[in-house]
């Protein structure tokens, strides 16, 4: 399925101003130390083929990322959504219209039997009754925000979510998010898009561009529509962690070159990584516990911005990627738990040149150390 990568246009300031922001990072989200108790235990998570005899301390690891958007305060400290400037589009309420501007923006226009099978097929339903009994949400931008959201919601099983999948409801409710709306509407309802829980839009400017989706630990249950890439110019943080979602990552997901955040943890994930080379702004890649397989190298690692990587607990083969260690403004690196073959591969880190395999490195200021305290045995438990 070839989708549409360039749906906006214009330049996306992902940092956060400083001014009144000082204390942005007490509030991120991955403080590993503590949050992997949090999460529980998943049994049989990714196994290690090998042990060495490398073991040396660690401290938990700076939080990595400084620049995407601050975790939202509640609701009620939240002002209005501002609405979009632009005049509403004349094919609200309009099927053939409707089914037109979905194909050009999000598929490219290449595909007729796009809306035969679900979950598009529900999502352009809900989106033709929604433009007729709503109405309200009709800019060419909300619309084809809208229908993205409700494939990602009719692909994931959203009547089942734990919280905010009632769309016959038009009460608000509460969602674990740290970048989006902790509290919002339930999807698929008759408020913008921006205020759904676990959503949210660009605040830099009036245009509504979505720039956050995270719905973390919320029951969502399926696979990963690669729909989302059309959202590749607005895109900051992606965050579904501590879900059942099942199949492979879309490859397409290597087109969100805006992503700071890609969050994706504890599910139940399959296939291999995606190539990285484009984007260039990603800073936090958190993939752990899940069952992602094949080699980690010649991705362009060091084409990113990454500060923090997780992807132990997985079925990585291979070798540790070198390119890694050219990664200037790395903090973490958390690797263990996987199937790289040994002999090691040496991964440079900010400061010094150390083994990596079923290793933790966390760049404490100063220096870089690694442990490879992980045994076969911790790592069949799972983390």
């Amino acid at each position: 399925m070839k989708l549409h990568t360039a749906l906006m246009s214009g330049a996306f300031v992902t940092a956060v101003a400083a001014d009144g922001k000082a204390n942005n990072n007490s509030h991120l989200r991955h403080l590993k130390a503590d949050s992997k108790s949090s999460k529980g235990t998943k049994a049989g998570k990714g196994s290690s083929s090998y042990s060495s005899s490398y073991s040396m301390s660690y401290g938990p690891p700076t939080p990595p990322v400084t620049d995407p958007p601050t975790p939202k305060p509640t609701r009620s400290t939240l002002p209005p959504t501002t609405p979009p400037t632009s005049a509403p589009s004349p094919i609200c309420c309009n099927p053939a219209d409707l089914e037109e501007l979905i194909l050009s923006n999000v598929y490219n226009g290449d595909i007729e039997t796009t809306f035969d099978e679900d979950p598009a097929k529900s999502a352009m339903e809900w989106l033709k009754g929604d433009t007729c009994s709503c109405g309200k949400f009709c800019t060419d931008l909300q619309l084809i925000q809208r229908y993205i959201l409700a494939v990602l919601y009719y692909s994931t099983g959203g009547p089942n979510w734990t919280k905010c999948g009632d769309a016959a409801s038009d009460a608000t409710c509460q969602v674990q998010s740290a970048y989006g709306n902790s509290e919002g509407f339930n999807w698929l309802t008759c408020n913008s898009e921006c205020e759904w829980g676990g959503t949210d839009c660009r605040e830099d400017d009036e245009s509504g561009r979505l720039r956050v989706i995270d719905v973390e630990n919320n029951g969502l249950n399926g696979k990963l529509p690669p729909e989302i890439t059309a959202l590749s110019k607005s895109l900051v943080v992606l965050a579904l962690e501590q879900n059942q979602l099942q199949g492979p990552i879309p490859s397409s997901y290597g087109g969100l070159d805006k992503l700071a955040v890609l969050d994706l943890d504890f599910n139940d994930l399959t296939g291999s990584l995606f190539d990285l080379r484009n984007m260039e702004k990603l800073q936090q890649l958190d993939l752990n516990a899940n069952s992602l397989t094949g080699s980690i190298e010649g991705l362009g690692w060091d084409l990113t911005s990454l500060k923090f990587i997780d992807l132990s607990y997985n079925k990585f083969t291979g070798t540790i990627a070198p390119e890694i260690g050219d990664l200037g403004g790395l903090t973490s690196l958390q690797v263990q738990c996987n199937e790289f073959d040994p002999p090691l591969q040496f991964v440079k880190c900010p400061s010094k040149i150390l083994a990596a395999d079923d290793v933790i490195c966390d760049n404490l200021a100063t220096f870089c150390a690694c442990t490879n305290s992980t045994s076969a045995a911790q790592c069949d438990e799972g983390p």
